[in-house]
């Protein structure tokens, strides 16, 4: 899209030179900015030639001789902007890119505009790019629908509000697999949003291959088994939703702000920084899913590697510190220091990084040692275990300030019980959560929840990992990380060091566990003998007659699953069904909006 559609200009930087590149202004709206902003930065569309990038909402002056790449959903709004961009003359010429397929009546009433005002001849192109959803790495993939779990679980919604949702839902689910570009078979479970979105996005891609001239499905002829798109609904269980993280990514999501691949965290002064996670950061590739003291103890590898590289540069170059390298007088030094300046970028960007994640961690900590996260951690590692005494304990301690993690540790323990918690039990913990500034409306809705969908007997608790361990030793030691980190980081950055910065806290790791979603995904991709879950799940596939059916369909093996959760999800669950991928091919994420745990519970 920009390098205007065509394969000739695909590449703007070859063996870093610049190649004719045609530079161009980039116009899109919220969407479409939230779309690029997710996986490009400035860098990245500069190198493919966009020097301006504006939105198409915003007052934009004339530029005559630059042409103008569109990237926009096909609303009538957007048309009227562009048909006035036209009128205005303000580029040379216009290539129009919908984030999804454009209907015929608001194409006719672009084409109108453009006939009646005489600018038609300016339009260069126009595509469907199939792009409304949001990929912040390659697994995941977000329909940007941050209400579609309250929209579509509230009986009080207008019907056309719900079909809007299930509709957009598909569409999106559509430019997913066009993406792709493999047609999947489809299972869901019976009764609920996940059919009816099931059944349209079915209809859809096999009236495409039925009926379009234009196959947007580039089959892999050398691939022998297609992947299967498993369609969950949020409801199945709200655990996930619910937990304290313990791994960076999730830790980050939960905690401070994670949006569109851009941490944010507070400052002294109630300032807020912004950090982007770019493709290249080696330090998130590794450690994302990493539980938070393995990253810490990364961060102390990385920074003793990145002290000896700098002593090496340092030591070549004759020099006290790094800043003073580039200020070497060339003519007078062996290829030897050539070498050291050569390396001198590679360093530097690798000290960038290592800052961010360490201030990131650093905030982390502050927040993990005032809330007391770790406490909540350990008590839902073991929820089924807790007593009405512990639970009423931790709600009424009054050094746990927040309200949210004490509602959120209840609600895990409600939906993870057999037992019916009696009615007098029920008053006690109502009144503690009131008293301790909890919104009593989040336990209302999973009390109906619970009782609607029989959530009992779908979130069974598993059992516990046998380790070495006590959950004595399992937390020993954390306040001593924080203290640790805490004094490093404040000693002035990279150059405090983390030695013995993990003393004894090396077991603090969280016990594995396969959540409702991986073994709903895990009994799919290989059906078990005995009955499961998702032995009820039905079965489509677009490639054949809607009347075909197979005796086998509910045996057939898949090596590769994209697993979609209408109403949302997290982190939490993406690295559960990561640890499951391990065993596959690979599994994809795809969800309704990637929302927080606050978030949800509001």
């Amino acid at each position: 899209m920009l390098q205007l559609n065509t394969a000739e200009n695909s590449t703007a930087v070859v063996n870093n030179k610049q190649t004719d590149v045609v530079w161009k202004v980039l116009i899109f709206d919220k969407f479409g900015q939230d779309i690029i902003s997710s996986i490009m930065r400035v860098n990245d569309l500069r190198e493919n030639g966009v020097t301006v990038h504006m939105l198409i909402s915003q007052d934009r002056s004339p530029l005559p001789d630059v042409p103008a790449v569109y990237f926009v959903e096909p609303t009538s709004e957007n048309i009227l902007k562009i048909c006035e961009d036209l009128r205005r003359n303000l580029y040379d010429s216009y290539n129009i890119n919908f984030s999804s397929t454009v209907s015929r009546p608001v194409l006719e009433e672009f084409a109108t505009k453009c006939i009646t005002d005489n600018t038609s001849d300016m339009v260069n192109q126009v595509y469907d790019q199939y792009l409304n959803f949001i990929c912040t790495n390659p697994n995941i993939f977000s329909l940007n629908q941050p209400e579609a779990f309250i929209t579509l679980n509230n009986p009080t919604a207008p019907d056309s509000l719900i079909q809007d949702t299930i509709e957009k839902t598909v569409n999106a689910l559509f430019s997913v697999i066009v993406t792709m570009g493999v047609i999947p078979i489809i299972r869901c479970p019976r009764g609920n949003a996940a059919e009816s979105i099931a059944n349209r996005l079915d209809g859809k891609l096999r009236d495409h291959v039925m009926n379009s001239r234009v196959n947007l499905f580039s089959e892999n002829t050398s691939t022998l088994q297609r992947p299967v798109l498993i369609l969950l609904d949020r409801s199945m269980d709200l655990t996930p939703m619910l937990s304290h993280a313990w791994t960076y990514e999730a830790l980050i999501h939960d905690v401070l702000s994670l949006h569109l691949n851009r941490v944010t965290i507070q400052e002294d002064g109630n300032k807020k920084k912004s950090y982007d996670i770019e493709n290249k950061d080696f330090f998130w590739a590794k450690n994302a899913s990493s539980p938070f003291p393995q990253v810490a103890e990364d961060i102390d590898i990385e920074l003793n590697k990145y002290k000896k590289d700098a002593a090496e540069i340092t030591g070549m170059s004759g020099v006290s510190s790094l800043e003073d390298v580039g200020q070497i007088d060339m003519s007078s030094n062996t290829k030897l220091l050539k070498s050291a300046i050569t390396a001198l970028p590679e360093l530097t960007a690798r000290k960038a990084t290592l800052d961010m994640h360490m201030n990131v961690a650093t905030a982390l900590l502050n927040e993990i040692k005032k809330r007391q996260l770790d406490t909540f951690f350990q008590l839902e590692e073991n929820i089924t275990r807790q007593t009405k005494t512990s639970l009423l304990d931790i709600i009424n301690d009054k050094e746990k300030t927040n309200p949210e993690d004490k509602m959120r540790l209840f609600l895990i323990y409600y939906l993870s019980t057999a037992d019916e918690i009696s009615k007098e039990d029920m008053e006690t913990y109502e009144q503690a959560l009131a008293e301790a500034g909890c919104e009593i409306e989040a336990l209302h809705y999973i009390k109906r929840v619970r009782a609607l969908m029989r959530m009992t007997s779908m979130i069974s608790s598993p059992p516990q990992l046998q380790t070495g361990f006590s959950q004595n030793d399992l937390f020993r030691g954390f306040s001593t990380i924080g203290n640790k980190l805490s004094d490093r980081l404040k000693e002035g950055g990279l150059g405090g060091g983390f030695e013995n910065l993990l003393s004894g806290v090396k077991n603090l790791l969280p016990t594995r566990k396969e959540l409702v979603s991986s073994k709903i995904v895990s009994d799919i991709m290989t059906p078990p003998n005995e009955a499961s879950k998702a032995s009820d799940y039905l079965y489509f596939d677009p490639k054949l007659s809607k009347n075909t059916k197979s005796h086998r369909q509910n045996k057939l093996t898949f090596q590769e699953a994209i697993v979609f959760v209408v109403g949302g999800g997290n982190y939490v669950e993406y690295q559960n069904l990561q640890e499951l991928a391990m065993v596959y091919v690979y599994s994809i994420y795809t969800l309704c909006d990637m929302l927080n745990e606050f978030i949800f519970i509001v």
